[in-house]
Protein backbone atom coordinates (compact mmCIF):
# COMPACT_ATOMS: atom_id res chain seq x y z
CA UNK A 1 0.00 0.00 0.00
CA UNK A 2 1.47 3.36 -1.03
CA UNK A 3 0.92 5.86 1.76
CA UNK A 4 0.72 9.66 1.35
CA UNK A 5 3.89 11.65 1.94
CA UNK A 6 2.32 15.02 2.77
CA UNK A 7 0.31 16.05 5.82
CA UNK A 8 -1.81 18.89 7.16
CA UNK A 9 -1.22 19.58 10.84
CA UNK A 10 -3.84 22.04 12.04
CA UNK A 11 -4.74 23.25 15.50
CA UNK A 12 -4.89 26.21 17.83
CA UNK A 13 -1.15 26.08 18.62
CA UNK A 14 -1.90 28.40 21.52
CA UNK A 15 1.06 28.37 21.89
CA UNK A 16 2.98 25.80 19.88
CA UNK A 17 5.03 23.61 22.24
CA UNK A 18 7.46 20.71 22.26
CA UNK A 19 4.64 18.17 22.35
CA UNK A 20 3.43 19.44 18.97
CA UNK A 21 6.95 19.24 17.58
CA UNK A 22 7.62 15.78 19.00
CA UNK A 23 4.45 14.45 17.40
CA UNK A 24 5.33 15.99 14.03
CA UNK A 25 8.85 14.55 14.31
CA UNK A 26 7.61 11.07 15.16
CA UNK A 27 5.06 11.00 12.32
CA UNK A 28 7.51 12.51 9.83
CA UNK A 29 9.99 9.71 10.54
CA UNK A 30 7.54 6.84 10.79
CA UNK A 31 5.60 7.67 7.63
CA UNK A 32 8.54 9.16 5.69
CA UNK A 33 6.70 12.43 5.18
CA UNK A 34 8.19 14.87 2.69
CA UNK A 35 5.98 17.83 3.62
CA UNK A 36 4.09 18.79 6.79
CA UNK A 37 2.06 22.01 6.73
CA UNK A 38 1.35 23.60 10.13
CA UNK A 39 -1.85 25.65 10.05
CA UNK A 40 -2.90 27.67 13.13
CA UNK A 41 -6.65 27.96 13.52
CA UNK A 42 -7.93 31.33 12.41
CA UNK A 43 -11.45 31.72 13.80
CA UNK A 44 -12.86 28.61 15.49
CA UNK A 45 -16.58 28.44 14.60
CA UNK A 46 -17.87 27.14 17.93
CA UNK A 47 -15.53 28.45 20.63
CA UNK A 48 -13.11 31.19 21.54
CA UNK A 49 -9.50 30.30 22.23
CA UNK A 50 -8.49 31.08 25.82
CA UNK A 51 -6.08 33.99 26.14
CA UNK A 52 -5.71 34.03 22.36
CA UNK A 53 -2.95 36.45 21.30
CA UNK A 54 -4.28 36.29 17.74
CA UNK A 55 -3.66 34.05 14.77
CA UNK A 56 -0.70 36.04 13.46
CA UNK A 57 1.14 35.74 16.78
CA UNK A 58 0.44 31.99 16.87
CA UNK A 59 1.66 31.73 13.29
CA UNK A 60 4.87 33.61 14.12
CA UNK A 61 5.55 31.26 17.03
CA UNK A 62 5.17 28.28 14.69
CA UNK A 63 7.59 29.89 12.23
CA UNK A 64 10.16 30.28 15.01
CA UNK A 65 9.61 26.76 16.35
CA UNK A 66 10.06 24.95 13.02
CA UNK A 67 12.76 27.16 11.49
CA UNK A 68 15.40 25.05 9.78
CA UNK A 69 13.15 22.03 9.23
CA UNK A 70 13.08 21.66 5.47
CA UNK A 71 10.02 19.40 5.27
CA UNK A 72 7.94 21.46 7.73
CA UNK A 73 6.28 24.70 6.71
CA UNK A 74 3.78 27.16 8.20
CA UNK A 75 0.67 28.41 6.43
CA UNK A 76 -1.24 31.61 7.08
CA UNK A 77 -4.31 30.53 5.08
CA UNK A 78 -6.66 30.51 8.09
CA UNK A 79 -5.15 33.70 9.52
CA UNK A 80 -5.95 35.50 6.26
CA UNK A 81 -9.50 34.16 5.99
CA UNK A 82 -12.08 36.41 7.74
CA UNK A 83 -14.63 33.58 7.71
CA UNK A 84 -14.90 30.86 10.39
CA UNK A 85 -12.16 28.26 10.05
CA UNK A 86 -13.31 24.89 8.74
CA UNK A 87 -10.92 22.05 7.96
CA UNK A 88 -12.64 21.21 4.69
CA UNK A 89 -12.00 24.73 3.38
CA UNK A 90 -8.36 24.57 4.42
CA UNK A 91 -7.94 21.28 2.58
CA UNK A 92 -9.57 22.75 -0.51
CA UNK A 93 -7.27 25.78 -0.35
CA UNK A 94 -3.95 24.11 0.39
CA UNK A 95 -4.38 20.75 -1.31
CA UNK A 96 -6.67 21.20 -4.33
CA UNK A 97 -4.98 18.38 -6.24
CA UNK A 98 -3.46 16.27 -3.46
CA UNK A 99 -4.96 14.04 -0.79
CA UNK A 100 -2.81 14.51 2.33
CA UNK A 101 -2.84 13.03 5.78
CA UNK A 102 -4.88 15.07 8.24
CA UNK A 103 -3.18 14.87 11.63
CA UNK A 104 -5.45 15.10 14.67
CA UNK A 105 -5.38 13.93 18.24
CA UNK A 106 -7.52 11.07 19.48
CA UNK A 107 -9.43 13.53 21.67
CA UNK A 108 -10.38 15.52 18.56
CA UNK A 109 -11.32 12.33 16.72
CA UNK A 110 -13.97 11.62 19.36
CA UNK A 111 -16.00 14.50 17.91
CA UNK A 112 -14.88 14.20 14.29
CA UNK A 113 -18.28 13.05 12.98
CA UNK A 114 -19.72 16.42 14.09
CA UNK A 115 -17.17 18.43 12.08
CA UNK A 116 -18.41 20.61 9.26
CA UNK A 117 -18.75 18.48 6.08
CA UNK A 118 -16.81 15.66 7.72
CA UNK A 119 -17.64 13.14 4.99
CA UNK A 120 -16.02 15.49 2.46
CA UNK A 121 -12.95 15.68 4.70
CA UNK A 122 -12.71 11.90 4.28
CA UNK A 123 -12.92 12.41 0.51
CA UNK A 124 -10.09 14.97 0.51
CA UNK A 125 -7.74 13.55 3.15
CA UNK A 126 -6.60 10.46 5.01
CA UNK A 127 -6.90 10.60 8.80
CA UNK A 128 -3.89 10.15 11.02
CA UNK A 129 -5.17 9.90 14.60
CA UNK A 130 -2.55 10.29 17.33
CA UNK A 131 -3.18 8.68 20.70
CA UNK A 132 -3.81 10.92 23.68
CA UNK A 133 -3.72 10.09 27.40
CA UNK A 134 -7.16 9.59 28.87
CA UNK A 135 -8.85 8.59 25.62
CA UNK A 136 -10.34 5.15 26.26
CA UNK A 137 -11.01 2.27 23.89
CA UNK A 138 -14.77 2.64 24.25
CA UNK A 139 -14.68 6.25 23.10
CA UNK A 140 -12.51 5.46 20.09
CA UNK A 141 -14.72 2.52 19.17
CA UNK A 142 -17.85 4.68 19.31
CA UNK A 143 -16.28 7.53 17.33
CA UNK A 144 -15.00 5.10 14.70
CA UNK A 145 -18.45 3.52 14.37
CA UNK A 146 -19.79 6.88 13.15
CA UNK A 147 -17.01 7.24 10.58
CA UNK A 148 -16.70 3.64 9.45
CA UNK A 149 -19.62 3.60 6.94
CA UNK A 150 -18.01 6.42 4.95
CA UNK A 151 -14.98 4.28 4.04
CA UNK A 152 -16.38 1.85 4.37
CA UNK A 153 -13.63 0.70 6.70
CA UNK A 154 -13.09 -2.78 8.13
CA UNK A 155 -13.89 -3.30 11.80
CA UNK A 156 -10.85 -4.10 13.98
CA UNK A 157 -11.36 -6.82 16.54
CA UNK A 158 -12.16 -5.74 20.06
CA UNK A 159 -8.68 -6.25 21.44
CA UNK A 160 -7.07 -3.92 18.90
CA UNK A 161 -8.78 -0.79 20.25
CA UNK A 162 -7.93 -1.77 23.82
CA UNK A 163 -4.30 -2.54 22.98
CA UNK A 164 -3.93 0.64 20.95
CA UNK A 165 -5.32 2.99 23.60
CA UNK A 166 -3.08 1.33 26.19
CA UNK A 167 -0.03 1.80 23.98
CA UNK A 168 0.51 -1.92 23.46
CA UNK A 169 -0.14 -1.57 19.74
CA UNK A 170 1.68 1.23 17.90
CA UNK A 171 -0.43 1.47 14.75
CA UNK A 172 -3.85 0.39 13.51
CA UNK A 173 -3.93 1.03 9.76
CA UNK A 174 -7.35 0.74 8.11
CA UNK A 175 -7.88 0.92 4.35
CA UNK A 176 -11.33 1.71 2.97
CA UNK A 177 -13.07 -1.17 1.24
CA UNK A 178 -14.43 0.86 -1.67
CA UNK A 179 -12.16 0.08 -4.67
CA UNK A 180 -13.23 3.31 -6.35
CA UNK A 181 -12.12 5.58 -3.50
CA UNK A 182 -8.75 5.40 -1.74
CA UNK A 183 -9.27 6.12 1.98
CA UNK A 184 -7.06 5.38 4.96
CA UNK A 185 -7.32 5.94 8.69
CA UNK A 186 -4.15 5.38 10.69
CA UNK A 187 -4.40 5.25 14.48
CA UNK A 188 -0.89 5.92 15.80
CA UNK A 189 0.74 5.86 19.22
CA UNK A 190 3.67 8.22 18.81
CA UNK A 191 5.07 8.00 22.34
CA UNK A 192 5.37 11.78 22.63
CA UNK A 193 5.35 13.87 25.85
CA UNK A 194 1.98 14.56 27.44
CA UNK A 195 1.98 18.35 27.08
CA UNK A 196 -0.98 20.63 26.48
CA UNK A 197 -1.13 24.31 25.59
CA UNK A 198 -3.21 24.86 28.72
CA UNK A 199 -0.38 23.55 30.91
CA UNK A 200 2.10 25.70 29.00
CA UNK A 201 0.03 28.86 29.55
CA UNK A 202 -0.38 28.07 33.24
CA UNK A 203 3.32 27.39 33.61
CA UNK A 204 4.20 30.65 31.92
CA UNK A 205 1.97 32.55 34.31
CA UNK A 206 3.36 30.80 37.36
CA UNK A 207 0.21 28.74 37.96
CA UNK A 208 1.61 25.28 37.23
CA UNK A 209 2.23 22.94 40.14
CA UNK A 210 4.51 20.10 39.15
CA UNK A 211 3.02 19.84 35.66
CA UNK A 212 6.07 20.87 33.72
CA UNK A 213 8.91 23.32 33.40
CA UNK A 214 8.81 25.88 30.57
CA UNK A 215 12.43 25.15 29.63
CA UNK A 216 11.40 21.58 28.87
CA UNK A 217 8.06 22.13 27.22
CA UNK A 218 8.49 25.28 25.15
CA UNK A 219 11.03 25.93 22.36
CA UNK A 220 13.47 28.65 23.34
CA UNK A 221 12.65 30.98 20.40
CA UNK A 222 8.96 30.73 21.28
CA UNK A 223 9.62 31.56 24.93
CA UNK A 224 11.65 34.59 23.89
CA UNK A 225 8.90 35.76 21.55
CA UNK A 226 6.25 35.38 24.26
CA UNK A 227 8.31 37.49 26.66
CA UNK A 228 9.18 40.07 23.99
CA UNK A 229 5.53 40.55 23.01
CA UNK A 230 4.10 40.16 26.51
CA UNK A 231 1.78 37.33 25.51
CA UNK A 232 -0.27 35.18 27.92
CA UNK A 233 0.24 37.66 30.73
CA UNK A 234 4.02 37.25 30.70
CA UNK A 235 6.24 40.31 31.11
CA UNK A 236 9.95 40.87 30.59
CA UNK A 237 10.55 40.63 34.35
CA UNK A 238 8.54 37.42 34.72
CA UNK A 239 10.23 34.30 36.08
CA UNK A 240 8.47 30.94 35.88
CA UNK A 241 8.39 28.60 38.90
CA UNK A 242 10.56 26.12 37.00
CA UNK A 243 13.38 28.44 36.01
CA UNK A 244 14.23 31.54 34.03
CA UNK A 245 12.65 32.29 30.69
Amino acid sequence: MLLPKVALYGGAFNPVHKGHLALAESLTRRFHLSRVVFVPTGRPPHRNLPEDPGCLHRLRMIELAIRGRTVWEPSDCECRNPEPSYTIRTLETLFPDTKPWLILGADAFLGFSAWHRFSEILDRSHLMVAGRPGVLAGGIREAFSKVRPFGPFPEPDGSEWENWTRGLLNTVLLKGLDPGQFRIIAFVQAGTPDISSTVVREALQGWASGKGIPDRILPAPVKSYIVEKGLFGVTRTFRSPGGNI
